[in-house]
């Protein structure tokens, strides 16, 4: 199946080039974080669809829009 991706901040880079992503059916977000390189334990934000998403094993279906913030830092 395809999702899009869109990774904002530093993980920009890691952004396919067509912004798609294929990944197996039943695929969960902790799936697509490995598939795009990005360490699973980072304290990241997701939103799917534009809703956020707290659980890492979600799963994602077919054209689903998965939005990866980084941690955020500063003081």
């Amino acid at each position: 199946m395809q999702v899009r991706v869109k990774l904002m901040g530093i993980l920009k880079e890691k952004t396919p080039g067509n912004g798609a992503l294929l990944l197996r059916d039943g695929a969960t977000i902790t799936d697509a974080l490995n598939a795009l390189e990005i360490p699973v334990k980072g304290v990241h934000v997701f939103t799917v669809n534009g809703q956020l998403v707290r659980d890492k094993r979600r799963e994602l279906t077919a054209d689903d829009e998965l939005t990866v913030l980084p941690p955020v830092g500063g003081g």
